[in-house]
């Protein structure tokens, strides 16, 4: 365990440690946590870097070196999985897992070697590819819905479930299942603007497919909530009330910066 200097914030909510914090989904909660009130740790594999923030390392939390005042951990770590640059191989694969299963295991052991007082809540990301492809409106998913495992990323998600689950009743744990992120300033969208620029309005599959998705400013109210509310826990799905296809969202506004090309498609294995 570590003491951090708290002196300059004495009147804030309490620490928030964030693993990925230097990620689209981890700076945005660094940020929106910070303009509530509350301190905030990020955990990265670089800790040298020349920032403001306060950063402690993965190897640390290895160590079980959470520091004192920690009231929530949040684990936003993650390979990124819609990455144009990476080929989806074995070695890919291996590290879009362990960024995000391992993580939480180091994270929950951290965690539970700590003396008293201990962060009372933890919270991480998986995602709706748990859910078997669904051509019905009508019959939506919740998340009592039990899925088996039928492909890779349906795995994915079941495991980093498993490796959430607390193993002490007095660690609350919230789980939630979010469609792709959307924001002007990185995740999806950010991946798309390249194809844009080129005159490819792309659009994956045939693009009748539905588009699950939630804005990156409803997840950091979503968690702000669950840290203030106790009675949040579990598992939450975190997506938009509208119900979208993946053609939409490639002559959205948000996107179209330039000609679109509708012969244009890309075919993800």
């Amino acid at each position: 365990m570590i003491s951090i200097n708290r002196s300059y914030s004495m009147a804030t909510k309490g620490r928030v440690l964030i693993g990925g914090g230097t990620g689209f989904v981890g700076k945005s909660l660094k940020q929106y946590l910070k303009d509530h009130n509350y301190d905030v740790t990020i955990i990265s594999r670089k800790t040298n870097a020349k920032t403001s923030d306060s950063i402690i390392s993965w190897d640390q939390i290895k160590k079980n070196e959470i520091p004192s005042d920690t009231v929530a951990v949040i684990n936003a770590a993650g390979e990124p999985i819609l990455e144009p640059s990476k080929f989806w191989t074995e070695k890919f694969r291996k590290s879009v897992w362990d960024s995000r299963v391992l993580t939480n295991q180091y994270l929950i052991n951290a965690i539970n070697q700590m003396n008293p007082p201990k962060p009372k809540l933890f919270i991480s990301f998986s995602g709706i590819a748990i859910y078997p492809p669904n051509t019905d409106k009508s019959k939506p998913y919740s998340e009592s819905y039990i899925s088996e495992e039928f492909d890779y990323l349906s795995k994915l998600v079941i495991g980093i479930e498993s490796s959430a689950q607390p193993k002490s009743s007095d660690l609350r744990s919230v789980i939630f299942r979010l469609g792709v992120v959307l924001g002007r300033h990185g995740g999806f969208i950010s991946q798309l603007y390249l194809f844009f620029r080129f005159g490819l309005g792309i659009c994956m599959g045939t693009g009748t497919q539905f588009f699950p998705w939630i804005h990156i400013d409803d997840v950091c109210r979503m968690v702000l909530f669950s840290i203030e509310n106790n009675e949040v826990k579990g598992v939450v799905n975190g997506v938009a009330p509208e119900v979208i296809h993946m053609h939409f969202l490639s002559h959205s506004k948000y996107v179209k910066l330039y000609y679109v090309s509708d012969n244009f498609s890309l075919l993800l294995c």
